[in-house]
């Protein structure tokens, strides 16, 4: 067996080895470098809107982000996406969502369904999955929801985002774990601020569908 001490001579006296060395370790770090997956524009501007805004601390919240989770979960590497697959890759998100440890399946498309057709789908999914028994839920963005409208103007991002960039995304996660969230929340003053309705539809009505799991 060589010494490290012959490995270092070899390594100093044969210029043509450590040559054909350095060229090898040149092209397993090149081979990796072409390996790595490019990060689409879509989700270049999710991660910039939660790093630059849904992390960041606000008065209207009680001092809280307006997503008090999100750091975490990007520190843990729990969020995964799937982009412009259509409803057909966000059906494929749900049947799956179960099959590995992500917390956050972010589906996200540049070709906009209607708001009220989304919406409303995923509502359906959500009814079906309480229904059925299972820890699922699908919370909805979309461009043609007006946020400042809503009475939530706390939640408008004031330019973090690209505003080249138009698509809708839906959230998969953990039914239970929201609420969870959605407990510590109430108890901190997080939503003192949120109009009423938004309130009981954001909460209460999601807490309706975990307790429907619960039966």
């Amino acid at each position: 067996m060589l010494t490290r001490h012959k490995l270092l001579s070899l390594w100093n006296n044969e210029p043509e080895l450590r040559g054909r060395l350095q060229q090898l370790v040149n092209t397993v770090s090149s081979s990796k470098r072409k390996r790595k997956k490019p990060v689409h524009p879509v989700e270049r501007d999710i991660r910039k809107w939660s790093h630059e805004f849904l992390e960041k601390p606000s008065d209207k919240l009680n001092g809280l982000p307006p997503c008090p989770y999100a750091k975490q979960a990007w520190l843990e590497d729990k969020v995964i996406f799937s982009i412009n697959t259509g409803l057909d890759g966000l059906t494929e998100e749900i049947k799956k969502f179960d099959t590995h440890d992500y917390d956050i399946v972010v589906w996200a498309n540049e070709d906009l369904p209607e708001m009220a057709y989304l919406d409303g789908w995923c509502d359906g999914v959500n009814e079906a999955m309480s229904i059925a028994g299972v820890d699922m839920h699908l919370m909805v963005f979309h461009p043609d929801y007006d946020a400042e409208e809503a009475g939530l103007d706390f939640l408008v991002d004031d330019g973090v985002t690209d505003d080249t960039l138009e698509y809708c995304m839906v959230f998969v996660q953990l039914l239970s774990k929201l609420d969870d969230a959605a407990l510590s929340l109430e108890k901190s003053g997080y939503y003192k601020e949120f109009p009423e309705w938004v309130y009981q539809s954001l909460v209460l009505d999601r807490r309706k569908l975990r307790n429907g799991n619960e039966r």
